[in-house]
């Protein structure tokens, strides 16, 4: 497991900041599609039959008069036989060829104003692919789509990112489309297979209650007001407030604003944590669909210049996904759980539910509402800053709240 796809990580106190804010995408319909030349039929050699000299013989010819009229013959009509559609032609394209042994290639050129050109690479099923155009003014948009005509992202929804499980074991064409005259740089990553985790999505009977486990919490916040300096800059005093993103405290209450659809957009505290029970009260808000909400953890300290964690997220519709964002600048992700609906997420606008993270060395259990939904390995990232994480999916400006906040935490 969302409109330019601009990935941004905003590393919030250049002078002394301790919290990071990106933005990346989220998915589509490509250009008019168009199919191969088809193949040269092959020419069939036949042998024509020679007329043959038997005489025939002749019959004397005898005209029989009649008086009855000629009997009408009534034409009926034969149906026309129907002609099954020709599937368009794709169209020519310049075939990527990874490296032996790579899983990423990289490709600058130049396009006219007006022009889309196509680029095409064999990918199988179940893989993930991750896919940024970058241009000087960002006004060169991609577009995906399979061999099988179907389409993965239109061009005309304006994105430069696309990362998502792919169908089918067949061709992928990416298409570029220019609005102006621009050089461009094209990434593509396709991870192997074996790097994806498999989660146990059986749920574990009855509820798990934190503060039982583990006595009182290291930290909690009501997200009230009182611990508002976690988020905001400590130079400025401020909240994020930018074309993406938006967190506001208001009589008390905590709300963070996703405000373009198909963007995926973080925000880090300064708080670190090696292994940990991580626990969030949210209300969904007024929303739909995918509209995302949630948690990013182990993400990068402060000022280190990269972009990575481990993303858990809640939708409207009752579902959880977790990926592995590993880097913002190309963007790169891999999904650990794509969308999988549960039973104990409470659907639907204006909704609270309680996630809850486990993540102890490379296992990271997810709860909601006190039940375990998935338990995924990664041994990627161990330690790090947590955040905020928001997606909408249709709605401009999805404002969710974070109702109240506390971890433990487990390191020996």
């Amino acid at each position: 497991m969302n409109k330019k796809l601009i990935c941004t990580f905003i590393l919030l106190g250049i002078l002394a900041v301790t919290i990071t804010a990106c933005k990346l995408p989220a998915a589509g319909s490509p250009p008019p599609i168009t199919t191969q030349e088809p193949a040269t039929p092959t020419a069939t050699i036949g042998v024509v039959a020679q007329p043959t000299n038997t005489p025939v013989p002749t019959t004397p010819l005898v005209i029989i008069p009649t008086t009855e009229e000629p009997t009408a013959v009534i034409a009926t009509p034969v149906p026309p036989t129907p002609v099954p559609p020709t599937p368009m032609p794709l169209p020519q394209a310049i075939r990527i060829q990874f490296a032996a042994g790579g899983t990423s290639a990289v490709i600058n050129g130049q396009i006219e104003a007006g022009q889309t050109l196509y680029y095409v690479l064999q990918a199988s099923a179940t893989q993930t692919m991750n896919v940024k155009i970058s241009s000087p003014n960002g006004d060169i948009y991609l577009g995906v789509f399979g061999a099988d005509h179907q389409v993965l992202l239109d061009s005309a929804s304006q994105y430069v990112l696309w990362s998502g499980t792919l169908p089918a074991t067949q061709d992928y064409y990416l298409s570029l489309t220019a609005t102006t005259s621009s050089t461009y740089n094209l990434s593509v990553e396709i991870p192997p297979l074996q790097t994806l985790s498999t989660p146990n999505l059986t749920p574990v009977p009855g509820t798990f209650d934190p503060q039982a486990t583990y006595g009182n919490p290291t930290f909690e916040d009501g997200m009230t007001g009182g611990n508002i300096n976690d988020w905001t800059n400590p130079v400025t005093g401020l909240l994020p407030n930018t074309n993406y993103i938006k967190i506001v405290e208001s009589d008390a209450k905590f709300y963070v604003t996703g405000k373009m659809p198909g963007f995926s957009t973080w925000y880090f505290t300064w708080r670190e944590l090696t292994d940990f029970y991580l626990q969030s009260t949210f209300n969904s808000g007024s929303c739909t669909g995918k509209d995302a909400y949630g948690l990013i953890i182990r993400g990068p300290e402060h000022l280190a210049g990269a972009s990575y964690g481990y993303v858990v997220a809640f939708s409207c519709d009752g579902s959880v996904w977790v990926y592995r964002l590993d880097s913002a600048s190309p963007y790169t992700a891999v999904d650990l759980l794509s969308w999988t609906p549960s039973d104990y997420i409470l659907a639907g606008a204006n909704k609270e539910n309680v996630m809850g993270i486990k993540a102890i060395g490379n296992t990271l259990t997810v709860y909601a509402n006190g039940h375990q939904i998935a338990e995924i390995f990664d041994s990627k990232y161990d330690f790090g800053r947590y955040g905020l994480f928001v997606s909408p999916e249709l709605t401009a400006n999805y404002t969710y709240r974070v109702v109240h906040m506390a971890y433990w935490d487990l390191t020996p």
